[in-house]
Order: structure tokens, then C-alpha cells, then sequence
């Protein structure tokens, strides 16, 4: 049985299934160009390219970058079809890191610890790039292989994660009221640079009811009640509408208890394809946010 980081140190990345095509776009594409890549291949990032043999990657287009052209648009602060990608691109995912396939997964998971990017571009011998590994890969390399992982891990309970212990009454969350317009739930996105925000009910109890994800502005944008749905509906109401076209069918809000364990986290987010649960105590209150980047620092550093 092994260790989680040394089964993904076990993977090597030139055997790692590859994308059957890479999709990108060039700096100088407007992000409304951009977004409809997104939405066409159903991908929530592009690696941005400047023009030379071979292109150069100069950045990576996420749609939290989107999120934040919707907000200021409405806001009257930008044009959206003047932006660039280039333009948009956020200082953090400017001239992202690539990695060598002489490498193994956890180099994968390593960089994704330290730098918060969810996604890595690897580059043969000859330094073309050959794969774009997401998140999700990680999750469903761990996934497939849970048997293999000793379950003195595999059985930790969500109690006994460092970031749990670490704030063990309740983590800093950002949320947002279930009665906000969606306009304002993507502003709280925007303002705190996050990808996901869970909506409370507003009650004394402030109980979980949904999740709003950054990903979820692609289908607001194809909407062809655009901009006007961001101003009429709820932030709840949003959700709900979103629901549709998610093929996982999975609930408003996915969430665990603390009694629950790092294979029923993993389980979760892989069976939903999503990329976070949240952690409700008794009175089913949210004191914990747990992303899949929160797995792998779990599994790798701790």
C-alpha cells in the first residue's frame, strides 16, 4: 500500500493521457472571441499564445478572468469587446511554469500547491507542449487509484486535516446571501479573487443552500437573456437555472461532515466532476471549504 504522494510520484507524466486537442487563443483575441472557445469545447481556461515558431504561452485565461470583465462591464468600467486576452489575463497566471514530461504527477501536484494555479502545461524534450493537466486529473488519478492507498489515509477523517485543525470551529469563508442579485454574488467573486462562493440562506442559522461557481459565467453569457439575468435573478434563483446544465446531477451545494473521510471527499468530487464540498457541522452551518487543491496539499505535504 502507498502513500498518496508516492502514488502519484508512481505516474509519469509522458503516460498521462493527453488532451486530443489543445485549445488556445492568441493574446491579441477579444475575450468575448475567448469565452466562446470556452463554451464551444466546454473548457473553463485557455492557455494564451503570442505568435512566433513554435507560439510562445505567455499567460493562462481562466474564466475568474472573465468574471471580472463581467463585473466591471456592468459596472460601466470596461468594454467587453475591446479587452484582450493578454489584457485580462490575471498577474498570477501571466507566463505560467511548465513542466518537463521526464517528470511524474506529483511535480504536477507540487506546482499546483505552490502556486494555486489549477492547471499545468508539460512540454516534451524538444519543449513543445504535448499535455495540459487539470485539477481534476489529479483528483481522478488519486481516485482510480484508492485501493492502492494505504488507509491509514484514505480513512483519515475531514476532522483531522491540517486545514481543518488549523481553524477547527470554523475556517474565514467568503459567502454570499441566497436574496443577492447575481451581479453581486459575481462581485464578491471578483473582489476576493475567489472561484466559488457558497450561498447561505439567511437565516439565524445562515444554513447552506446552494454553490456558485465562476465557471457558471459561461453559461450566463450564451444566455440570450444576457445581461439582464445578472440584475433580475437571486443569486439562489441563478443556481437553480444553472442546475440545468450540469450532466453530473449534482445538488445545489455538495457537503460532508466532519465524521466523513478523505475517500469520501475524493469520492464526492469526482463523482459530481466538481471542485469543492463544504463542510457543515450539526446545525448544518458551513465551517469549512475544502477544494481540490485542499486534497492534494492534504495528501502530498501532510
Amino acid at each position: 500500500m502507498l502513500a498518496p504522494a508516492d502514488l502519484l510520484a508512481s505516474l509519469p507524466l509522458r503516460k498521462h493521457p493527453a488532451p486530443k486537442r489543445l485549445y488556445t487563443c492568441a493574446g491579441t483575441d477579444t475575450c468575448d472571441t475567448a469565452l466562446g472557445i470556452m463554451i464551444e469545447h466546454k473548457v473553463a481556461c485557455l492557455p494564451v499564445v503570442r505568435g512566433g515558431s513554435p507560439p510562445a504561452v505567455i499567460g493562462l485565461l481562466d474564466v475568474t478572468d472573465i468574471v471580472s470583465l463581467v463585473v466591471h462591464q456592468q459596472d460601466g468600467s470596461a468594454d467587453w469587446t475591446s479587452v484582450t486576452a493578454s489584457q485580462a489575463l490575471h498577474k498570477n497566471r501571466k507566463n505560467p511554469p511548465i513542466l518537463n514530461d521526464s517528470g511524474s504527477l506529483l511535480d504536477v501536484a507540487n506546482m499546483m500547491i505552490e502556486t494555486h494555479l489549477h492547471r499545468a502545461l508539460v512540454q516534451d524534450s524538444a519543449s513543445a507542449i504535448d499535455n495540459f493537466i487539470t485539477q481534476s486529473d489529479l483528483l481522478g488519478a488519486l481516485h482510480s487509484n484508492l485501493d492502492q492507498i494505504d488507509q491509514k489515509y484514505t480513512l483519515r477523517n475531514i476532522s483531522d486535516f491540517h486545514k481543518v485543525r488549523a481553524n477547527p470551529e470554523r475556517q474565514t469563508l467568503v459567502t454570499v446571501q441566497a436574496t443577492s442579485t447575481a451581479i453581486n454574488a459575481f462581485r464578491v467573486i471578483d473582489h476576493f479573487h475567489v472561484s466559488g462562493v457558497p450561498v447561505l440562506d439567511g437565516s439565524k442559522e445562515d444554513k447552506l443552500v446552494a454553490n456558485l461557481s465562476a465557471r457558471d459565467v459561461r453559461y450566463i453569457i450564451s444566455d440570450n437573456k444576457w445581461p439582464l439575468t445578472l440584475h433580475q435573478l437571486s443569486a439562489l434563483d441563478l443556481c437553480r437555472m444553472l442546475h440545468s446544465h450540469n450532466d453530473t446531477d449534482p445538488p445545489l451545494a455538495v457537503s460532508l461532515s466532519m465524521d466523513n473521510t478523505l475517500r469520501d471527499v475524493i469520492e464526492m468530487l469526482f463523482h459530481y466532476r466538481i471542485h469543492r464540498v463544504f463542510i457543515l457541522n450539526q446545525s448544518k452551518q458551513v465551517t469549512h471549504l475544502l477544494s481540490i487543491v485542499d486534497v492534494l496539499e492534504e495528501v502530498v505535504l501532510y
